[in-house]
């Protein structure tokens, strides 16, 4: 009988820990997470986004033009470059700091 209390017991608690699993995207509102999902950005690269000041709807053109790394989309967008003009740097090969020097030479990339 103490064997089959035993059981139940460590079963319920395996139950109710497998239920309290927590997931990244619990820290944020589902619509919100489920926008961020819709563009293909995981949890982790929304809350860094997110902490940046963006939204879904301000990362899209990012994600759009194939720039995805969280970090890039930071820099490139604090240094003042739109999306799709970052993005002609970066498949030339340019890093941000030879874009910016370039474009304060009055440069553009084509």
């Amino acid at each position: 009988m103490k064997k089959v209390v035993k059981a139940v017991v460590l079963t319920g608690l395996l139950t109710l820990t497998g239920c309290a699993s927590y997931s990244p995207w619990d820290s944020m509102p589902h619509q919100e997470a489920s926008a961020w999902q819709g563009i293909g950005v995981q949890a982790y690269d929304a809350k860094a986004l997110r902490s940046s000041g963006f939204t879904p709807t301000d990362a899209k053109d990012w994600i759009q033009v194939g720039i995805k790394s969280p970090k890039k989309i930071i820099e490139w967008n604090k240094a003042g470059f739109s999306p799709r003009t970052a993005s002609k740097w970066i498949d030339k090969n340019f890093t941000l700091e030879k874009a910016i020097s370039f474009r304060k030479q009055g440069l553009t990339v084509e």
